[in-house]
């Protein structure tokens, strides 16, 4: 008999991946997917925690599913409650005395493991639990057939990050930096190439660093291609582009400190690779840098924008930007508003901070009002749906090409999808297009998004 999993996935699209690898490690245990909670034997979210308070949300959310759940069908037990993600890793077993209902605890680098686990749970185990952390974890990667997304795919570069910012959780959660063979990743995007993927997103909490921490060579690290400089992120963008044959290539996250100008020259070198960079500055201001332990200026940032924005191609900026920060002056705000001015984001992900266990800046005195914090985070926001304007005004009666994802959620008559400098795309076109890359005229900018006609 085959039993139900369901599973929903929180933050990034690291997490979509894990949560695709984690579907098809299930599968071979005999668990399909359902999208109804109440109809699943297991119930698995994947968390992340770049979000205010979001082990509280993941209770809140295990109850709610609970209720429904004895709501439908009060005669039958509870399905297995399971977390895993960013969440799980940094709780850990402390998820089981909180709530009584979760069962499963699975860490950032167990998603192997969950048929084992899950099978002990089902033989009467009370609970499970995986939370290692090594540096020399085994990569979980999945064949081109077996995945969950269509038309789009994600390949893993890098897991993990050495930077220890004094804000950020990753290297808790997720594990010291470790690189994928570079053979391994452009046998893979060949792979999803010959199987009609039009378009992959590399993918690490940090890929700039690629090849940095040594590469995973089986069950060692082998640091000599490090020490002869033979691996860096842009030779490793320049193989994909060269031998793939991927029509799209896109990649994310970078990190300032990492990024050079070599990687806008291979970008410019090959048509494949998408006019899309997403750079998180997090300030404008040197002094909450230095306190944020990026390890690069203001100035340095910006000179890493200005190579951007000399680019032969018209290439897209994104970023991330923290406000509040404990001790961020108004003079260390007015800084970011002018760093976020100068580089004109095409889009910024705004955050108040808040801070998370195990970090540095949870020590620091949380010195920040929350009503200064809104009020900051609501005049970036203002500044930058300003400049947003501007970039997407530029697009109106150009023509963009566009891969084609799916129905709109704003009409059934309509579909979307992404340009190659990754914005969204609403136009009216027939189903069957689904798949394809198209050529879109822009006839209006809204807020976050384009609208358009099939040329």
């Amino acid at each position: 008999m085959t039993k139900k999993l369901y599973l929903e996935t929180h933050g990034c699209q690291m997490n979509v991946h894990d949560s695709e690898k984690a579907s098809y490690a299930l599968a071979g245990a005999g668990y399909e997917l359902t999208s109804i909670p109440t109809e699943a034997d297991l119930i698995l979210l994947n968390t992340c925690m770049v979000r205010e308070k979001a082990a509280r949300k993941v209770y809140s959310r295990i109850g709610e599913l609970k209720r429904q759940h004895v709501e439908k069908s009060p005669s039958t037990g509870l399905p297995i409650f399971g977390v895993m993600g960013c969440v799980a890793q940094a709780e850990a077993d402390r998820m089981f005395d909180r709530n009584k209902d979760i069962r499963l605890v699975l860490g950032t680098q167990a998603i192997g493991k969950l048929p084992e686990l899950v099978s002990q749970l089902e033989d009467g185990f009370s609970r499970a639990i995986d939370i290692r952390l090594t540096k020399n974890a085994e990569f979980f990667e999945l064949d081109a057939d077996v995945r969950k997304t269509e038309h789009v795919a994600f390949i893993t570069i890098t897991e993990g990050c050495n930077k220890f910012c004094s804000f950020c959780i990753v290297p808790f959660t997720r594990g010291r930096e470790r690189s994928r063979s570079a053979d391994k990743i452009v046998a893979e995007a060949k792979s999803l190439a010959e199987h009609g993927f039009k378009e992959v997103h590399l993918l690490g909490q940090n890929v700039n660093s690629y090849g940095l921490s040594g590469l995973y060579h089986g069950n060692s690290v082998n640091e000599e291609a490090d020490v002869l400089g033979e691996v860096t992120f842009a030779k490793l963008l320049e193989r994909v582009a060269k031998e793939s044959g991927l029509p799209r290539i896109k990649f994310t996250t970078s990190y300032p400190r990492d990024f050079d100008e070599q990687i806008v020259k291979v970008i410019d070198e090959h048509e494949n690779l998408c006019e899309w960079i997403h750079l998180p500055a997090q300030s404008g201001s040197n002094r909450i840098l230095r306190a944020m332990r990026r390890g690069y200026t203001r100035e340095e940032y910006l000179h890493k924008i200005a190579a951007i924005k000399n680019a032969k191609k018209d290439l897209a900026i994104t970023g991330d930007m923290i406000v509040g920060f404990p001790g961020e002056t108004e003079e260390d705000f007015n800084e970011t508003l002018s760093l976020a001015a100068e580089t004109e984001y095409d889009g910024l992900y705004i955050f108040k901070y808040s801070p998370r266990p195990n970090t540095p800046a949870a020590a620091y005195t949380d010195s920040i009002p929350e009503e200064v914090k809104t009020e900051r985070f609501l005049k970036l926001q203002e500044l930058q749906m300003r400049i947003q304007a501007q970039r997407y005004g530029r697009y109106v009666n150009r023509t963009v090409e566009v891969l084609v994802e799916g129905e709109s959620a704003r009409s059934p008559e309509d579909c979307f999808g992404h340009t190659r400098c990754n914005k969204v795309v609403n136009f009216p076109a027939p189903k069957h297009l689904i798949g394809s890359l198209v050529n879109v005229k822009v006839t209006q900018a809204k807020n976050h998004s384009l609208y358009g006609h099939l040329v």
